[in-house]
């Protein structure tokens, strides 16, 4: 029931009563103006499965049609009646033109304004955008649009007769050049960039296909036509036919030094309404390499995942560990080709019972109903390099020459290349280096390089120190070393004959005091 404080009919009863007397021009009698201002609200109120006019424009124009269309009716009649007097001779061919002439008129007016009403507000449904993703692997949108221009305004509502052939004609309302793309804020990020529909006709759907140059779950709908820009934002809908969940890893292919792990970021993508969880497999990875997949937010190692009510989209992390050694499986700088695997365990029962490092056929998989993708581990060898001396303190005269051995040692997983050792020297020193570049040494292989240092003359007795610098490549990259300290102690000069006088000397003293002893206790 509809009640004079309904919201929905915005005009008050003063106010209506007031524009219904400007638009006849004469006062309207009080049971009269409420039929017609119950009649006028109707359109505005929302009754089921209807909705109501909010512009006032719109009510106006509403208003408008009703009090031409009552026209039309009156000098209807009027020229009905005037025909039959015409007929009898009961009036002029003078006074009946005029009759008609305004008969004719009002027509004109009554269909200018249900023309101006409708034309003015077309409508484009937004009736279905659904993501599904291709057998390629591209994410793509089927949009479904309809032309439902003339629905907003109720037309079984406004007082249009049903044998009106006007009637017809509006209900089949078509619009002309209708552009259409899909955006991310005012970006376009659809392909191809826009389409254009020719005719989309009245109540009538069309269906689009596009592809999308950006994985997301929200667009905006830019429908463009007679000047007019409409832009919807919707969710979109998940094709559940396709039955799978899709994997994607923007870090597809990765480096990983042996003895090290690497992480690929996947993110799952649920296209299906069956299955809430599902199984994780790993095929054509060697079984030296260890894997383990990981939720990124609690740390937990996962062997399946679960969608609850509500989620579509997951994020996991897969993490592989490589062994200390190259074998003929796992090769440095030979690229590893695996597959990530996320399917239904009862759909993939021969998948099930494998263990992962089963080796799989790419078109065995793409055969297969799970989704995958195709990730890259190139394994790579780490140069490092070990400096080893047996002493490195040395003590020495102002004239003598310090010499040592030091090792060389390829102690990492790749081969060194140009292995330069240098020294760092005091001032006026000078040393020597046997060999002084090693062109290529192989993991766990040494090399024994001769060290010798020359200190200048007139050396002050003193400490000082050396350093041995080495310098390698491997892979084209330098390889971190580290500087041997050498300590060289120069004592003080000693002279020879003054030494043996001194001796002789004591020597001397100690037998004087022990033939004088003897002599003292023989007496």
């Amino acid at each position: 029931m509809i009640g004079w404080k309904n919201r929905s009919c915005s005009l008050s009863a003063t106010r209506f009563s007031s524009e219904v007397n400007k638009l006849f021009g004469r006062k309207v009698p009080v049971v009269v103006f409420c039929i017609w201002f119950a009649a006028a609200c109707i359109p505005f109120t929302r009754l089921p499965g209807q909705e109501a006019v909010q512009s006032e424009e719109v009510r106006f124009k509403i208003l408008e049609v009703k009090k031409v269309y009552y026209e039309l009716e009156e000098k209807k009649a009027r020229y009905e009646r005037a025909r039959g007097l015409l007929e009898q001779d009961l009036i002029s061919q003078e006074e009946f033109n005029k009759i008609e002439s305004d008969y004719r008129a009002a027509d004109v007016d009554y269909t200018r304004a249900l023309l101006d009403l409708l034309y003015d507000q077309p409508h484009v449904l937004v009736e279905e955008a659904v993501k599904y993703q291709s057998p390629k692997g591209e994410k793509r949108v089927k949009l479904r649009i309809k032309n439902a221009s003339g629905e907003a305004f109720q037309l079984d509502l406004l007082p249009i007769p049903e044998q009106d052939p006007l009637f017809k004609d509006l209900q089949w309302r078509n619009l002309s050049n209708v552009f259409v793309s899909l955006k991310l804020g005012e970006t376009i990020i659809s392909q191809p960039y826009e389409v254009r529909i020719p005719v989309l006709r009245y109540n009538t759907s069309q269906v689009l296909d596009f592809g999308l140059l950006r994985d997301v779950d929200e667009i905006v709908v830019s429908i463009n036509f007679a000047d007019r820009t409409i832009e919807k934002r919707v969710y979109l809908q998940k094709d559940a036919s396709a039955n799978i969940v899709s994997v994607v890893s923007t870090q597809f292919s990765q480096e990983a030094n042996l003895g090290k792990s690497a992480a690929f970021d996947l993110s799952l993508e649920r296209f299906t309404a069956e299955d809430n969880v599902f199984k994780l497999w790993v095929a054509n990875l060697p079984s030296q390499i260890d894997h383990e997949f990981i939720d990124p937010k609690t740390d937990a190692k996962l062997t399946q995942i679960k969608f609850t009510e509500g989620v579509t989209t997951q994020d996991l992390l897969l993490k592989l560990y490589l062994s200390d050694h190259a074998d003929k499986d796992v090769q440095i700088d030979r690229p590893i080709k695996f597959f990530v695997l996320v399917g239904s365990e009862g759909e993939n029962a021969a998948l099930a019972e494998s263990t992962d490092g089963v080796h799989l056929e790419p078109q065995a998989i793409q055969d297969m109903k799970v989704g995958w993708v195709q990730l890259e581990l190139i394994p790579r060898g780490v140069g490092e390099i070990e400096v080893k001396a047996q002493n490195l303190y040395h003590e020495i005269d102002p004239s003598d020459l310090v010499t040592m051995d030091i090792v060389i040692r390829n102690i990492g997983t790749r081969r060194l290349d140009n292995i330069s050792i240098t020294t760092d020297l005091p001032y006026n020193w000078r040393s020597s280096v046997s060999p002084d570049l090693i062109r290529l040494l192989h993991p766990g292989k040494e090399e024994v390089v001769k060290v010798s240092f020359y200190p200048p003359e007139g050396l002050e007795v003193g400490d000082y120190e050396a350093k041995i610098k080495t310098n390698a490549m491997a892979n084209n990259r330098p390889v971190e070393t580290e500087d041997k300290r050498v300590r060289i102690h120069v004592r003080a000069p000693t002279h020879l004959f003054g030494n043996i006088a001194l001796g002789l000397s004591i020597v001397g003293v100690l037998l004087a005091i022990v033939i004088f002893g003897i002599r003292l206790s023989r007496r």
